[in-house]
């Protein structure tokens, strides 16, 4: 029987995660002749033998790809075929010759790697004193290692990356060039002899290598502040249980209460000190390595990273640099945790490069640990939480951007999407695929705004989109809302809560109807107030606002998030004379709680807001956990922290309907809590206020989702992030028939607000809700 040759184009992510050499060992298997190539739509793959034997390499292919690897599309054509020889891998089509196709240059399509954590292949040669990788910082093969922060431009290859200026040494290009090895094309392949070095400086001379790590671990076991070059940027880092380091940090990054993210030496270790549910043990051993948030196993423990609260955000080293630091603290019999926080000031950009640390560190660190790999892209780490039984993302950069989300509508044309102003990332588009840009930070920061703009101008030119169009909050102060304007594109605008509602329809594939509860901090209504307790529905091209929480004033506006005295108070006026009499002591002054009650009363910049946040915040106050708030959501955060058992009965959320808004009246919850006398109360306040906010909300929304006869019912915005308050309200969405639905492929925060305006235009949506 005579040989055919199929050709066989692969999009997905199928560059850096070994694929071209599964094929190449596919091809031997099934003794198929041809070549494989990456090239600016992915992998490109000729393949010519025996019908069968060429159907049981293409189901290879789809069945049997690398665990990095995903296929997003496989297309197989027939074609001539030519004289049989050996398979090979070919070079990749990088020059415009080879990225031409009938005349027409190809649009790049190929999908750009994340960066991965250290494999456990790896980790066990770099710990292995006769391996020639032993405690080698830079060690990593197709399975590991940098890609994101290191890659300039497509196909992804070593002469487009920051390693391009490191030649390989004879034994390091052996394992290149070898596709039966696994280092075969693993672009950031270096080894002591030919790779990347460390170095600090010692009384002005630079020392590098192990002597450098050596420092550097004497440095931290001395209690010092390092500043160490990681990843996508620096961290800072210090003995977690040092309390005078702690503080030092806190005091030069102004962070007096905010927690800090750990990073202990093995999974045992973690095990010894936090309650690990099977998917959160599978999150830190995953690829993408980030961070979690574990709960404590003795409530006391970790004050001084995360104090009053009952969990701690925790990572595994994730690069061999932080494993071999380890090992030389091992070495000196330090056995605990390292705080390991973003290697910036307060809000403002990670820094990536020796100048920009050496300018905004000093004073901070007394120690600084360097390398000389360049980093190209910036990123933070992710941090992630498990809640409803899925993991989520409070924030979105290292291992898991870049990443598409395949929308269920194609924009009209490619779109840049600004994202909002806190928590800050931006979304491309490219056909039907969703690019969300890594956390960014508060564009409130000069630097974050630079930020901003010069990731736009690397993602575009990585992914090959030019946006012709763009897509904006509908606040008209934000910074974001004026960047399509200084990028000489046109903006539509899309409600806050609408935004995020449609990000988890993004992700779920999800088209009209549909419906949901959209509670967060604060976004600019499309009546000109600030919402954040809202019931949204989607229907054809049109959404409605169907209910809301029961609006109030924020005197001060702003103020009121860091004071959250000023919203309770305003809140409590209204819940009659003997309730306002227990909140006036909780005001800094008598003078204070006066002005407040006049501003509120009068209307004097006090907004009108339907905040969920700032509700929280207000019964947070009210349960005695203070009056000022040091980082956002710190009191609710404590609040979550406290709650003991479910209850049989919470506070009972009064529902009315106010014209054509079902309306979550609080009156009766904060008169209840203001009643709460004895010592325990805070628990129970606690317990009490999130399982009758999950009971009222898990009401509405069921009478919505039967109205327009959906199972689907999503669960979107910032007051999500409490994991009790979701789980909770999941379990009684789900025992009334309904499948609740949470971000899961971008934050739960702001950070997901771009890709639901990508929806939002691709949907071809109304900007203003239906009467």
């Amino acid at each position: 029987m005579a040989d055919i040759r199929k050709k066989i184009i692969v999009k997905g992510v199928v560059q850096g995660v070994g694929f071209r050499p599964n094929v190449y060992k596919l091809a031997l298997e099934n003794r198929i002749s041809g070549w494989v190539r990456n090239d600016l739509g992915g992998v490109t793959i000729e393949a010519q033998g025996p019908a069968s034997a060429v159907e049981s390499f293409i189901s290879g292919i789809r069945h049997k790809s690398p665990p990095q690897s995903r296929i997003d599309s496989l297309v197989v054509s027939g074609i001539r075929s030519a004289p049989a020889g050996p398979f090979t891998i070919k070079e990749s089509a990088a020059s415009a010759g080879d990225t031409m196709r009938h005349g027409v240059p190809v649009p790049i399509a190929a999908m750009i790697p994340a960066d991965l954590g250290l494999c456990d292949d790896c980790r066990r040669e770099m710990l292995d004193p006769r391996d020639r990788r032993y405690l080698y910082p830079f060690t990593n093969c197709t399975n590991c290692g940098p890609r994101f922060t290191i890659v300039k431009t497509l196909p992804y290859d070593r002469s487009k990356t920051t390693m391009a200026s490191f030649k390989m040494c004879p034994a390091c290009s052996r394992e290149y060039h070898d596709p039966l090895d696994r280092r075969f094309h693993a672009q950031p392949n270096a080894c002591p002899v030919c790779g990347p070095r460390v170095y600090c400086f010692e009384r002005g001379r630079r020392v590098e290598g192990q002597k450098a790590l050596s420092l550097a671990a004497a440095a931290l076991k001395k209690g010092e502040i390092v500043a160490l070059k990681s990843l996508g940027g620096f961290h800072l880092a210090c003995d977690a249980a040092g309390a005078m380091a702690v503080a030092r940090l806190r005091a030069a990054k102004r962070r007096p209460h905010k927690p800090l993210a750990i990073m202990v030496p093995s999974l045992a270790w973690a095990v010894r000190h936090f309650d690990i549910s099977a998917r959160e043990r599978e999150l830190l051993l995953s690829p993408p390595a980030p961070i979690v948030a574990l709960r404590k196993l003795d409530p006391g423990s970790f004050g001084n990273a995360a104090p009053r609260l009952s969990s701690v955000g925790v990572m595994l080293p994730y690069t061999p640099l932080h494993e071999a630091l380890f090992a030389e603290l091992a070495a000196r019999g330090f056995t605990g945790a390292l705080v390991m926080t973003s290697g910036n000031r307060r809000d403002e950009p990670i820094s990536k490069d020796e100048t920009e640390a050496k300018e905004a560190l000093a004073g901070i660190a007394g120690f600084f640990l360097f390398h000389d790999r360049p980093i190209h892209n910036r990123i933070d780490d992710s941090v992630t939480f498990v809640g409803a039984g899925e993991p989520r993302y409070l924030r979105m950069a290292r291992g898991a951007v870049p990443f598409a989300v395949r929308l269920p509508f194609r924009p009209k044309a490619q779109l840049y999407c600004a994202g909002a102003d806190l928590k800050s990332s931006f979304c491309l588009t490219r056909g039907d695929e969703a690019y969300l840009s890594q956390y960014i930070g508060d564009l409130e920061e000069e630097g974050n705004r630079d930020f901003h703009l010069e990731t736009y101008r690397k993602m575009t030119a990585l992914l090959g989109v030019k946006p012709r169009a763009a897509v904006a909050d509908l606040h008209p102060d934000y910074f974001s809302s004026a960047l399509p304007a200084k990028l000489g594109l046109k903006a539509e605008r899309c409600q806050h809560h609408l935004a995020h509602l449609l990000s988890v329809a993004a992700e779920n594939g999800l088209k009209p109807p549909f419906c949901g509860a959209a509670f967060d901090g604060t976004g600019y209504g499309s009546d000109g107030t600030i919402w954040g307790g809202e019931f949204l529905s989607v229907s054809g091209r049109t959404w409605r606002r169907e209910g809301r929480l029961r609006p109030f004033r924020l005197p001060g506006g702003d103020a009121a998030t860091l004071e959250p005295w000023r919203a309770l108070l305003s809140m409590a006026a209204d819940c009659g004379p003997a309730a306002l009499a227990r909140v006036f002591r909780l005001a800094p002054s008598a003078s204070a709680a006066s002005t407040v009650l006049k501003m509120a009363s009068a209307g004097v910049n006090s907004p009108v807001s339907s905040s969920m946040g700032r509700l929280f915040d207000a019964v947070a106050c009210a349960a005695g956990l203070g009056s000022f708030s040091t980082y956002e959501a710190q009191g609710p955060m404590e609040l979550e922290s406290l709650r003991g058992p479910r209850n049989r009965a919470g506070y009972e959320f009064a529902v009315s309907v106010n014209g054509a808004l079902t309306e979550l009246d609080w009156r009766p919850v904060l008169a209840a809590v203001l009643a709460e006398k004895d010592p325990a109360r805070a628990a129970r306040i606690s317990a009490k206020f999130h399982l009758g906010l999950a009971e009222a909300a898990a009401e509405v929304l069921a009478g919505m989702a039967r109205r327009h006869g959906v199972k689907d019912v999503i669960l979107c915005g910032g007051v999500f992030q409490n994991r009790v308050l979701l789980e909770w309200t999941s379990d009684l969405l789900s025992a009334r028939g309904f499948r609740p639905l949470a971000n899961r492929l971008s934050p739960v925060n702001d950070g997901c607000i771009a890709l639901g305006q990508a929806y939002f235009a691709a949907a071809g949506l109304s900007a203003a809700p239906s009467k």
